[in-house]
């Protein structure tokens, strides 16, 4: 299967190489969830703080799967003052 993987800011350094702007199309296999994309990426589970598939946040359910076409957006935590 085919997604569209988006990651921001300080995620971005866990795109694969060739990654342009923020995101990369990703062939993987069928049946993996979020979470296991996240874990193949090497993204430490703390620093997806907002996973977004298809326009729909995920409520830390990341055992959710992924289909073709999906498209994943992955934000890391936000600080301010």
């Amino acid at each position: 299967m085919k997604i569209e993987l988006r990651l921001f800011a300080t995620l971005r350094r866990y795109l694969p190489p060739g990654s342009e702007r923020g995101k990369v199309l990703l062939d993987l296999q069928d049946g993996l969830t979020v979470e296991g994309l996240i874990e193949r990426l090497g993204i430490p589970p703390e620093l997806a703080e907002l996973t977004v598939v298809n326009g729909r946040t995920l409520e830390r359910d990341l055992k959710e799967k992924l289909r073709d076409g999906d498209v994943v957006s992955i934000f890391p935590p936000i600080a301010g003052g």
